[in-house]
């Protein structure tokens, strides 16, 4: 059975959100504020090989090898500098290459810069 359609019905109108003023015009309302990505830190450049654990980076299964082409700080700002994008080459073995693989890796478990 197909519904009928009446010709010239009003659809209801949705109202917009009443968000209240702040009490001062110097103060900031803390609903405007967006907060500042944080870029993160690591020490690792293209051609190095890291260690990953299953639980270091997403979508994981195994421990992973990966020689590092590319690593992604642009990709990454938006996880609050606690994710990093690399792009690399699997390695399943020493001296056995695999496909190449984005990933997104736990800043912790990557090599940090020495101060």
């Amino acid at each position: 059975m197909v519904p009928t359609v009446r010709v010239g019905t009003e659809l209801p109108r949705l109202r917009r959100p009443q968000i209240p003023p702040v009490s001062r015009p110097d103060e900031l309302d803390e609903r405007s504020v967006t907060p500042t990505p944080v870029t993160p830190v690591v020490a690792i450049a293209p051609g190095d090989v890291v260690h990953l654990r299953e639980q270091d980076y997403q979508h994981g299964s195994d421990p992973l090898r990966l020689r590092i082409v590319c690593v992604r700080l642009d990709l990454s700002l938006w996880y609050d500098g606690q994710w990093v994008w690399v792009e690399g080459i699997e390695m399943p073995s020493p001296c056995r290459t695999g496909r190449f693989r984005r990933v997104l890796a736990r800043v912790a478990a990557l090599p940090q810069p020495q101060d």
